[in-house]
């Protein structure tokens, strides 16, 4: 009997544990969003989390680099405080899914007596006259109570998101959209004025650019890799190419896009010779998840 009571103590310790790590699942609408996009919504599932069953949500968000990092809506004046967190953080529920909440702009509160009106992450922050100060902000949701007896969700940015940048910023690869889902049409860009020192310095100066794609299981599974793609020279002097996930050819017995999780991409381009030969070359592996709005 003391056994059983020792093992149910332990499985029950470790739901426990199992509960206090769990992330809250969240979905943005619209998909990408920067710090100046108004009428955005973001829906939070905590589900198996150690705020689920509870009927008041709030969030604790901030913002690395700012100073106070604070989202607004967690303090009315002065400095945030932890331990007693504002009313206007208060998550908004979803009617008839008792554990779904969701916060939407515009939001307008009472914050310090006065009535102040939040369009954009922007403003949610106190950064609204210098948006491109924020980039990312973190959050856990988390009971009213701050204290001991307190609920919430991980911190130190297990789970936050990322601003879209307000200006074009070249980088040496890139996609469009910049987090994608196996549904987009991706486009990939390959940028050779920003060439990595550690790559093969002879593509800079290789021509008649295709890409491969190749489609990955959460595992890291490689299953399918897609024909070479040609590329386009653009305007702002990046290789590109445009692809559809499901599109790039057939699954392999028993698999399907519901089994993709990661994606590839590799450019390759060739280097001519005096004679006319050439030799071929290719950069690293660029790999990025696949996001999942549902």
């Amino acid at each position: 009997m003391r056994q059983l009571i020792i093992i149910s103590i332990l499985i029950f310790g470790t739901f426990v544990l199992k509960a206090q790590d769990a992330l809250p699942k969240f979905t943005v609408t619209p998909s990408e969003i920067d710090a100046l996009t108004e009428n955005v919504v973001i829906e939070f599932d905590v589900t198996g989390t150690a705020v689920e069953g509870l009927t008041d949500v709030y969030i604790w968000s901030w913002a690395p680099g700012l100073n106070p990092s604070e989202m607004l809506l967690c303090y009315d004046q002065g400095s945030p405080s932890w331990g007693s967190i504002s009313d206007n953080a208060k998550l908004e529920p979803v009617a008839g899914q008792p554990n779904k909440f969701r916060l939407s702009l515009p939001k307008t509160v009472t914050r310090a007596g006065v009535e102040v009106t939040f369009n954009n992450v922007a403003e949610l922050f106190g950064v609204g006259d210098t948006p491109g100060k924020i980039k990312e902000f973190g959050f856990l949701l988390r009971s009213q109570d701050g204290g001991s007896g307190g609920k919430q969700t991980p911190g130190d940015m297990k789970t936050s998101i990322t601003l879209l940048p307000l200006e074009f910023e070249p980088s040496y690869f890139r996609t469009f959209p910049a987090k994608v889902s196996k549904n987009d049409v991706v486009t990939a860009y390959l940028n050779l004025s920003l060439i990595e020192s550690s790559e093969n310095q002879k593509l800079s100066v290789s021509d008649a650019f295709t890409a491969t794609v190749s489609l990955l299981d959460e595992n890291g599974t490689v299953l399918l890799t897609s024909e070479a793609f040609e590329t386009t020279f653009t305007s702002e002097k990046e290789h590109a190419f445009s692809f559809i996930a499901e599109m790039l050819g057939a699954f392999p017995e028993g698999k399907s896009l519901d089994d993709v999780s990661k994606c590839q991409v590799v450019f390759s381009g060739k280097v001519y010779n005096q004679d006319e030969s050439f030799e071929t070359v290719s950069t690293k592996v660029f790999e990025f998840d696949f996001q999942d709005y549902e």
